[in-house]
């Protein structure tokens, strides 16, 4: 994860820090987060992604436009992100509100992929239901020959880009042996946070 233009708080630092040693101590998925979102049924859902940025207070991750967490995105825009390193038995949950990144931002993160990725990202119609992985592996080569050919040119398509979650919560927990475990908490108001502490 890239950190650009990090809010100088206290929780913005802290995050930060953890990150850093998580990656330190060999945590291989530091940058992975649960995050959950809510459908239009009241259901929730969630699932592991790959955070690229924390920018200023924005958290922000890239996936299809079409699959079924977008969708929930849309339904309701407030959602939460779990991160957990076992290495430092450490959790930290965040809660915010998610949108759309910019295009242009989409565009240069999307240009700087490498470009098994963005073939991946081409041919996806992601939590579609597919007859077999085969022919998801069949049609992945299929783009793959036509971009090395030179008969496609890869460009990013537009069910695909970046989210934004605008971070307005977080908790900071660390085990402790003795079940004693340390929960610092931030929340937002306003331009302001408020600090305060859970009874484990």
């Amino acid at each position: 994860m890239l950190f650009n233009n990090l809010h100088k708080e206290r929780p913005f630092e802290l995050f930060h820090d953890y990150y850093a040693r998580a990656e330190e101590h060999g945590d291989k998925f530091a940058e992975a987060g649960c995050i959950s979102s809510v459908d239009q049924a009241n259901q929730p859902h969630s699932r592991f992604v790959n955070f690229k940025y924390f920018f200023e207070d924005n958290l922000i991750f890239f996936s299809n436009y079409e699959s079924h967490k977008a969708q929930q995105f849309e339904a309701n825009n407030k959602v939460s992100v779990n991160f957990w390193w076992p290495n430092l038995e450490v959790q930290v949950r965040i809660e915010g509100i998610i949108s759309k990144c910019e295009e242009k931002f989409s565009d240069e993160h999307f240009q700087g992929r490498e470009p098994g990725k963005n073939i991946a990202a081409i041919i996806s119609e992601q939590s579609k239901e597919i007859e077999s992985y085969e022919l998801l592996k069949d049609k992945y080569q299929a783009m793959k020959e036509k971009v090395e050919n030179g008969e496609y040119t890869e460009s990013r398509p537009e069910k695909w880009g970046g989210y934004q979650i605008k971070v307005n919560f977080f908790e900071f927990w660390e085990a402790n042996d003795d079940r004693l475990n340390y929960r610092e908490c931030y929340s937002r108001d306003g331009d302001s946070w408020s600090k305060f502490f859970l009874q484990s």
